[in-house]
């Protein structure tokens, strides 16, 4: 066989292929930049990449869903909610600077489980559904599962930082009174105890009066001292309280038929009475009312320092002390 000697590249063709091979690694490069999601905002001398945002958008969609759907201006809403993404990426970025600053350090321990558990948690979900995992974490969470473990991490560190500040936050009295008194609807609860008798609206009188017998004869009872959880235990129809004794912590804001939060917040601890709504006959009984700062002290006095301390970080963000731009990226989501 003859012997044939293998011919040299010449030196400008080479030149040639590595020019070329430099221009698709440059072409490559350029391709992954546009479609990964741009930088959204610079805060201080560090950005807050599409990733952050979208995390948070993501979050922020999925509560506000609702209202998006039934709004006659769908557009403001998703608007509202972009916005909204944007403040808490902003925040996140500026605490977590503020955290590194002062040397905080979040317990690595805790971190990885909360990690562990959430990421079991996404894993089993998308199991549920059917999904791919990381189609699933981008409609939860706007990434895939391997990006998004950073930005859970410096959002665990953030609220760590967050909550150690808080708790320092000196306690004004004075102050403290004056928040109480601007927002007691959103502290003052009442505890109040039924035994639903479930009744149709369209029953029939002879098995309405049964059942308000019933109803009577449970509230003599209570009346007489008997334990009020053992009688809702027995007797109570509604699968939401009877095995704790029918015990339900009501505010303005609770969700309760009208009736039932009128009676409560019209009585008295200890007071006792039957109430018809459109699910039955309740048998009443207040435990307690907490309507005074003392008697809430510890929720009021945390939810004061939050304020306070958010109140610091919003001046800090919006008078200039921090540097923060909105970059391009932002108008592009």
């Amino acid at each position: 066989m003859e012997n044939k000697t293998k011919k040299k590249m010449p030196t400008d063709i080479k030149v040639f292929i590595i020019v070329c091979s430099v221009i698709a690694v440059i072409l490559i490069a350029a391709v992954v930049y546009i479609i990964q999601p741009k930088d959204v905002a610079l805060v201080q001398n560090s950005r807050v990449s599409g990733d952050e945002f979208k995390y948070y958008y993501s979050q922020d969609y999925q509560t506000y869903a609702q209202y998006i759907q039934s709004s006659e201006n769908p557009e403001s809403v998703l608007n509202y909610v972009k916005q909204l993404a944007l403040s808490q990426a902003i925040e996140v970025e500026y605490i977590l600077q503020e955290a590194q600053k002062n040397g905080f350090k979040a317990d690595q321990k805790e971190m990885d489980e909360n990690w562990a558990t959430m990421e079991q948690n996404i894993i089993n979900a998308a199991t549920t559904y059917e999904m791919d995992v990381d189609d699933f974490c981008e409609q939860s969470f706007g990434t895939n599962l391997k990006k998004l473990k950073p930005l859970f991490r410096d959002a665990f560190i953030a609220q760590k930082y967050r909550e150690a500040k808080i708790a320092e936050v000196a306690v004004d009295e004075t102050k403290l009174a004056a928040f109480y008194e601007e927002n007691k609807a959103s502290f003052d609860y009442y505890t109040v105890r039924h035994i639903l008798i479930e009744l149709e609206q369209d029953a029939e009188d002879a098995v309405v009066q049964e059942k308000q017998k019933l109803a009577q004869d449970i509230l003599d009872r209570v009346n007489k001292g008997e334990d009020f959880a053992a009688l809702a235990l027995e007797f109570s129809d509604d699968d939401g309280s009877n095995k704790t004794g029918g015990v339900y912590d009501v505010d303005q804001s609770t969700n309760f038929v009208p009736e039932f939060k009128e009676w409560t917040f019209a009585s008295k601890a200890g007071d006792t009475g039957i109430v018809q709504s459109t699910y039955g006959f309740h048998v009443m009984k207040l435990d307690a009312v907490y309507d005074t700062l003392e008697a809430n002290k510890e929720v009021i006095t945390q939810a004061w320092q939050a304020n306070e301390f958010q109140n610091k970080i919003n001046t800090a963000l919006n008078d200039g002390t921090v540097k923060v731009e909105i970059l391009d990226g932002f108008s592009e989501f």
